[in-house]
């Protein structure tokens, strides 16, 4: 009498033996795959979120550049915006701008003594001005603008104010504004161009409020 053949005691598992592969080996394979495919999902995730929350925008990490006296443009820090106006306008209201397409109007840092700085602008229409907040700051949110020069009802000095060790960028602090503890900020969507920029309280993690002074040739 031949001996008892156990269902699948025979069996060979690579199918060596010309049948099918197992069910259980075929389980065991997709769920592999399956794990690897979730934990390149995951580490995907972990990165963009890493990459959303460091504000980088595809560009390599920028060193801010210090203020100092003459041609400069102002960056948004950490980001490819700098600052200047609408082409067409004449409010003289400060945005947000591209970097690739700011440049009206020019700007430079002039020394104003005492640690502060007047930041002047040079635009094709209106002529040499200086940057601000109008009625001395009383309004809290007040926007940021370009006008005439030495207007004694606007706030027209600036301390500019290193942040974060190492320094991330540099605050722009109205001096002797009647609305204490303000910065110049970007308001509204700050990954939008033309946003604009307005006086509001310094932030602790100065959020909207950092700017770096890239050398302009």
């Amino acid at each position: 009498m031949a001996d008892p053949v156990w269902p699948g005691a025979a069996d060979d598992p690579c199918g060596a033996t010309g049948g099918a592969p197992s069910a259980t080996g075929s389980r065991i394979r997709r769920g592999l795959v399956a794990t690897v495919a979730l934990a390149g999902l995951v580490l995907a995730g972990l990165s963009v979120v890493a990459f959303l929350r460091d504000g980088h925008t595809g560009h390599p990490p920028r060193t801010p550049t210090a203020p100092a006296a003459g041609d400069v443009r102002i960056r948004v820090a950490g980001t490819e915006f700098c600052l200047g106006e609408r082409r067409g306008t004449r409010t003289g209201r400060v945005l947000q701008v591209p970097c690739a397409a700011a440049g009206l109007p020019l700007y430079s840092l002039a020394e104003a003594g005492g640690g502060r700085w007047r930041i002047v602008s040079d635009h094709p229409d209106s002529g040499p001005g200086c940057s601000g907040i109008p009625s001395g700051g009383r309004t809290p949110d007040a926007a940021y603008e370009d006008a005439a020069c030495d207007d004694p009802t606007r706030v027209e000095t600036f301390a500019l104010e290193a942040y974060g060790t190492p320094v991330e960028g540099y605050r722009i602090v109205p001096v002797g504004s009647a609305t204490p503890g303000s910065c110049v900020t970007v308001v509204g969507d700050r990954s939008a161009a033309w946003a604009r920029l307005a006086q509001a309280p310094c932030a602790a993690d100065g959020a909207g409020q950092l700017f770096d002074f890239d050398r302009r040739d």
